[in-house]
């Protein structure tokens, strides 16, 4: 089994323990990337839609990407009363993309899982003229 797909494993243990992302990070990521309401999100990897969530919020249309399935059903769950919000169940390598079908991609803290060599040519096909990709990371600090 690949490393990325162990997640799934422990689906519902990642989504308690996992720290979430702060507000701030999508109000700035609506105001960098100049996403216009009610525009076309896809977001690779969303995991238990941590990520996914907060877009939704905000009204886009958002189709997620994830690997795992039970990673998948949980962020349904958290999503079911957002019908714009669709969650996949694929790898992003092999889930079939419409060309320049979406404003936004979103990647928080996955897209170091995607094979560079595919990732960004397939993401650039997506994207309409003008569409961004934001790639979300994370910097885990211990202290004593």
């Amino acid at each position: 089994m690949e490393r990325r797909a162990t997640f799934d494993q422990v689906a519902r243990l990642y989504d308690e323990v996992r720290p979430g992302y702060p507000e701030e990070l999508f109000d700035d990521l609506v105001s960098l990337s100049r996403i216009a309401p009610g525009g076309r999100v896809i977001e690779i990897g969303c995991g238990t839609g941590q990520a996914t969530l907060p877009l939704a919020r905000r009204g886009y249309r958002i189709v997620a990407v994830e690997l795992g399935g039970w990673l998948a059903e949980i962020a349904r769950s958290k999503l079911a009363s957002y019908p714009n919000a669709e969650v996949v169940v694929s790898s992003f390598e092999d889930w079939p993309l419409e060309p320049e079908a979406f404003d936004l991609a979103v990647a928080a803290t996955s897209f170091h899982w995607i094979d560079p060599s595919v990732g960004y040519p397939k993401v650039a096909s997506a994207l309409r003229p003008g569409g961004h990709l934001a790639l979300i990371s994370t910097a885990h600090v211990h202290s004593d």
